[in-house]
């Protein structure tokens, strides 16, 4: 089963754009931050298939010039996992392709800066499942690329936060709101569809288990109440204290219903809730001051 950031990756790499410009942002993105220079090499490398794909397809557009390798290669350690790797033999052009880029002119629109943000996320983008928490982060191989998607997030209205994690730099968002909006941006809506679905049913099941611990909170504190009324009524009744009638009513009403409520004790008497409580305290007192006077 795909994991919910690669499900969100899937849907945004079959997004139709026909805008030059947001493609061209896109895919430097994608090389800028999924990609290696290894061997005088550029490698992009990436665990979704759909997304090596994606960077063929945009290569075909703006190298022409220039066929990629790729190769599928599994990890040897931990989940061993399969990664896809696309390598631009001839270096040389990409570098070209970089070095004549004008990038005040390349992020210059909103939606230029939304399409590099979307390549960002593609290359090395995730985000948990909304059942569980609402975390998404970008990672980039060096901090001039991290402050860069920082900062066209910071002027799209995202303010996220930012870290170093083992050599490489992090922006990440946290809010429920703010990750939604930004996949929305993105350009996924089935996914968001889906987040806003599972965020629903996450706060009807906290909201169900904030009544559930109060309730269970207040029954625990009742039963708590009736145990230590139940234990001083026993007590004066082996020593036999002498307690006036109403007070004897109380005793008596406890006794026969050890587990009742306060509630539906005084709705069992006719009287109201604060009276019998005052009844009981009073009990309390009574049982305390017996129990200090047998001390001495």
């Amino acid at each position: 089963m795909p994991s919910y950031a690669q499900e969100v990756k899937n849907e945004l790499v079959h997004r139709l754009d026909d805008d030059i410009d947001s493609l061209r942002a896109e895919f430097v993105a994608l090389l800028k931050v999924g990609s290696k220079k290894i061997d005088g090499r550029f490698e992009f490398s990436n665990v979704n298939a759909a997304v090596a794909r994606r960077v063929i397809s945009l290569a075909k557009k703006f190298l022409p010039t220039v066929k990629p390798e790729v190769a599928a290669v599994r990890r040897k350690k931990l989940y061993k996992t399969l990664r896809y790797v696309v390598r631009f033999v001839a270096s040389v052009e990409v570098q070209t392709f970089f070095d004549t880029l004008d990038f005040a002119e390349l992020l210059k629109r909103t939606r230029y800066r939304i399409a590099y943000l979307r390549g960002a996320f593609l290359a090395r983008g995730t985000v948990t499942r909304p059942e569980t928490r609402y975390f998404l982060t970008i990672a980039a191989f060096t901090e001039a690329e991290g402050q860069l998607i920082r900062r066209l997030m910071a002027q799209l209205d995202f303010n996220g936060g930012f870290y170093v994690r083992k050599k490489e730099f992090v922006t990440w968002l946290r809010e429920g709101d703010s990750v939604c909006d930004f996949i929305a941006m993105l350009g996924a809506e089935n996914a968001v569809e889906r987040f806003e679905i599972a965020r629903n049913l996450k706060e009807v099941r906290m909201q169900v288990n904030r009544i559930v611990n109060v309730e269970t909170a207040a029954l625990n504190k009742s039963i708590d109440a009736a145990q230590a009324q139940l234990a001083d009524i026993k007590f004066l009744l082996e020593k036999k204290v002498p307690v006036n009638k109403r007070l004897q009513e109380a005793m008596t009403l406890r006794l026969e219903n050890p587990t009742c409520t306060l509630r539906e004790l005084a709705a069992k008497i006719g009287m109201s809730q604060p009276g019998l409580l005052y009844r009981y305290k009073t009990i309390n007192r009574l049982a305390n001051k017996t129990r200090r006077r047998l001390a001495w």
